[in-house]
C-alpha cells in the first residue's frame, strides 16, 4: 500500500495522471487506505497540543471591548473562540493541570492572558506561539513547580510577567533569557531556594523583580550585573545568611532593595559598588550587630528600615549619624512599632563600635521578644 505523507496527496494525483493511469482503475481499497491514512495525519496536526482545556470557562474581551464568557475544549485558538479577535482572556478557579505545546496559539491581537487559581502544575515549552502582541502573562495561585526553558523565551513582547504564589523551586537556565521587552516579573511566595543570574541573560530591560518570601539561602557574586536598567529589588522573606562580593555590581541607583526578614549577621562593603543611591533600604529582622564604616561611605540612602535587628549601641549611633548625613529617614513597619522592646544591645566594656559579630548579644537581644507580655505582630522580628 502506498503511504501518503502529508502536503503530497495533490502530488501523487498529479503524478498518476501523468502515467496515464485512471483512478477508476485503482482499487476501491486502495483509495479508502489512502483517504483514511490522509486523514489521520490531518486530525493528528489539527489536534496536536491542543488538548489542555477540557471544558473550562474564560471571559475573554474583544478589540471592541465587548466582554463574553466563552466555554473551551482543546485549546484557546480564534477559531474555538467563535472566529473573535480577542486582546484578553481571563481563566479563574479553572481546572488546568497543564498547560501542554501551543495551549494558546495564533491569537494576533491577545495582549494579557491569565490563569488565577486554575492549579496549573505544569506548562510546557511552547506552550504560546503566534501571539506576536501578548504583553501580559500570568500564571498564579497554582501549584506549578518548575520554569522550563522554552515557555516564556518566545514571547519577545512580553513585558509583565506574574507567576508569585505557586510551588516554583526549579528554574532552568535562561528561563528568562532574551526577553528584551520584559520590564517587571513578580515571582513571590514560592519555594526557590538559589539564585543564577543567568536566568535573566540578555533581558536587559528589566526593572522590577520580585522574589520575596521564597527560601533563597545566598546572592552570588554579579548577581544582577546584566541588569543595568533594574530598579526595584524584592528579596524580603527569604532565607539569605550570605552576600558575596560584587553582588550588586552594576547597579548605581535603586528604587528599593529588600532584604528584611533574613538571616543576615553581616553585609560586607565589597557587595555593593561605590556610590551606589538606594531610595528605601529595608534591612529589618535580621541577625545584623553592625554596618562597616566602609559601607556606610559606599551607600546613601533616602529612607532605610533597621528595626529589631540586635544592633550594638555604639554601632547603631554610627548609623544614625549615616542616615542623618544623607539627608535619610529611618522607618519602622506599620505595626511593628513598641515601647518595650530594646533597640540595640550592648556590653559594659564595650564603648565604641567593634566590627565583629557577637552571636551571644545577638542570642541576649533576641531572646526579650519570647517574654514580652504583649507580643509583637508577626513578622516583626526574627527569633527562629
Amino acid at each position: 500500500m502506498l503511504a501518503i505523507h502529508n502536503g503530497q496527496y495533490q502530488y501523487l494525483l498529479g503524478s498518476v495522471s501523468a502515467n496515464m493511469f485512471p483512478l477508476s482503475h485503482i482499487p476501491l481499497f486502495s483509495l479508502l487506505s489512502m483517504t483514511v491514512i490522509l486523514s489521520a495525519k490531518i486530525s493528528m496536526v489539527n489536534s496536536h497540543g491542543c488538548e489542555s482545556f477540557d471544558n473550562v470557562r474564560s471571559e475573554v474581551i474583544e478589540t471592541n471591548d465587548r466582554q463574553s464568557s466563552e466555554k473551551l475544549d482543546g485549546c484557546i485558538e480564534r477559531k474555538k473562540l467563535h472566529d473573535k479577535t480577542i486582546v484578553s482572556a481571563y481563566f479563574r478557579n479553572q481546572k488546568i493541570p497543564k498547560l501542554g505545546k501551543e495551549s494558546v496559539r495564533y491569537l494576533v491581537k491577545l495582549k494579557t492572558i491569565s490563569f488565577w487559581g486554575c492549579n496549573v502544575e505544569t506548562v510546557e515549552a511552547g506552550a504560546f506561539k503566534g501571539v506576536p502582541q501578548l504583553k501580559n502573562v500570568q500564571i498564579s495561585f497554582s501549584n506549578l513547580k518548575k520554569i522550563r526553558m522554552g515557555v516564556f523565551n518566545p514571547i519577545e513582547t512580553l513585558e509583565l510577567l506574574r507567576i508569585h504564589d505557586n510551588r516554583i523551586d526549579t528554574i532552568d537556565d535562561q528561563a528568562f533569557a532574551n526577553l528584551t521587552s520584559l520590564k517587571k516579573i513578580y515571582a513571590g511566595n514560592n519555594a526557590l531556594s538559589y539564585w543564577h543570574s543567568n536566568w535573566f541573560r540578555n533581558s536587559t530591560n528589566l526593572q522590577t523583580m520580585d522574589f520575596h518570601n521564597n527560601k533563597i539561602r545566598t546572592l552570588p557574586r554579579r548577581a544582577f550585573a546584566t541588569l543595568p536598567k533594574l530598579k526595584r529589588i524584592n528579596l524580603d522573606w527569604n532565607e539569605i545568611s550570605a552576600i558575596e562580593s560584587e553582588a550588586f555590581r552594576g547597579l548605581k541607583k535603586l528604587q528599593y532593595l529588600g532584604l528584611g526578614n533574613n538571616r543576615l549577621t553581616v553585609i560586607h562593603e565589597s557587595v555593593f559598588p561605590s556610590n551606589i543611591q538606594i531610595s528605601t533600604l529595608l534591612i529589618n529582622a535580621n541577625y545584623l550587630n553592625y554596618l562597616s564604616g566602609e559601607l556606610l561611605n559606599k551607600v546613601s540612602v533616602l529612607e532605610v528600615f533597621l528595626d529589631y535587628n540586635p544592633w550594638k549601641c555604639p554601632c547603631l549611633k554610627e548609623i544614625y549619624a549615616w542616615i542623618h548625613s544623607t539627608n535619610g529617614a529611618l522607618r519602622v513597619y506599620d505595626g511593628c512599632g513598641s515601647n518595650h522592646v530594646p533597640v540595640c544591645a550592648n556590653r559594659k566594656s564595650l564603648l565604641q563600635c567593634s566590627e565583629n559579630v557577637d552571636e551571644e548579644l545577638s542570642r541576649r537581644y533576641l531572646g526579650v521578644f519570647a517574654n514580652l507580655t504583649k507580643p509583637l505582630a508577626s513578622g516583626c522580628v526574627r527569633t527562629d
